[in-house]
């Protein structure tokens, strides 16, 4: 099988993933934008596994739909619906070729939302025979576009596991290391500023205040600057991040608008509680209230305050228990298991479509 991905930009998660889709025998092209803002991935090495073409800037016209017609995929993956080459691209491919939407953005009721659902019986469902998404509320929003039911591959993001991940972590452990870890893009729409304002007021606050780290890049770095505690790490590698997070008490994610977030993922795995957002899309697939963190109003820096001051009060004890339903909740996604069901679903989905 060979399996074309139009990417928006390439993550260690997605490698992952395709490292372990490549080694169950599929013949991959991986075609995405370079040079991704707020991002420094370094030595993904897609090469060593997939056929691959980098763009910057914008593609040549008809760049994208030579590379894909050389490929001469059975399946294409598109990551956006939106942008001018994949779809010109996409649309070029024969008849009896997969054509699969992956999406992530969740239903928000916003006019731009409305307007796509308008226009989705031309613009989405005349290209696409599938579409994948990671949640819940991605489905909610792609059946709103007109999928049906048994058009939706579910489970369509997974953290790294092989790099990412802990052993069982006692409650002294978590608790000694007192600091919170926030892995985000500096941006407004990750709540940057809002995580800012909320550990001044948590420092402000708290008897005996635990420290943070932010790993991250982004032109709100400076909102962090002169508060006592904080400390900037800049863009961390995956393995840079897992480490970090192995040697954490709790990660923070005080997203306004995200749709996944395989950070929670990622926390999850490597046993953290958490403190997030009801805007993460992940929170309700990693985050039950009370038992492994709490999920909070977007854009409240007071509530995340008080949200991370029940954590570095909980005491070890309730911080070991957290951990342990932190790593089970985490437990349902690998990276080969995601290699497996995408393979599974693409061979049968394949088989249909060709009678």
């Amino acid at each position: 099988m060979r399996v074309a991905i139009l990417a928006t930009g390439w993550a260690g998660f997605n490698d992952a993933a395709c490292r372990k889709l490549a080694a169950r025998g599929v013949e991959l092209l991986v075609v995405t934008e370079g040079d991704v803002a707020d991002t420094a991935y370094e030595n993904l090495g897609i090469a060593s596994y997939a056929r691959s073409h980098v763009w910057s800037g914008a593609p040549a016209d008809g760049e994208i739909t030579r590379v894909l017609t050389d490929f001469a995929p059975d399946a294409v993956l598109m990551h956006s619906w939106h942008f001018g080459p994949y779809r010109e691209a996409i649309k070029a491919v024969p008849a009896g070729t997969l054509r699969v939407l992956w999406m992530d953005n969740v239903w928000r009721n916003v006019p731009k939302q409305w307007l796509g659902r308008a226009v989705a019986p031309w613009w989405v469902r005349s290209i696409f025979d599938a579409v994948m998404v990671p949640s819940d509320r991605t489905e909610f929003f792609a059946r709103r576009l007109g999928f049906a039911e048994g058009e939706v591959i579910r489970g369509s993001l997974s953290a790294d596991t092989g790099v990412f991940g802990s052993g069982p972590r006692t409650g002294d452990e978590i608790a000694g290391r007192r600091r919170f870890v926030a892995g985000l893009r500096l941006v407004h729409h990750k709540g940057a500023d809002v995580l800012a304002a909320a550990y001044r007021t948590y420092r402000a606050t708290s008897p005996d205040p635990w420290d943070l780290d932010v790993a991250g890049l982004g032109p709100m770095a400076s909102d962090f600057a002169g508060i006592e505690g904080v400390r900037m790490l800049g863009f961390q590698q995956p393995a840079e991040l897992a480490e970090l997070m192995r040697t954490s008490s709790c990660l923070v994610l005080p997203s306004r608008i995200d749709p996944y977030g395989v950070v929670l993922h990622e926390a999850a795995v490597s046993g953290l509680p958490i403190v997030t957002t009801y805007q993460v899309g992940a929170a309700p697939f990693f985050v039950q209230d009370g038992q492994n963190g709490w999920t909070v109003p977007s854009d409240d820096a007071g509530r995340l305050a008080a949200a991370m001051g029940r954590i570095s009060a909980a005491g070890p004890e309730r911080l070991g228990a957290m951990s342990d339903v932190s790593r089970r909740l985490g437990a349902r996604l690998t990276s080969a298991g995601w290699a497996q069901n995408m393979h599974e679903q693409l061979t049968w989905r394949l088989a249909d479509l060709r009678g």
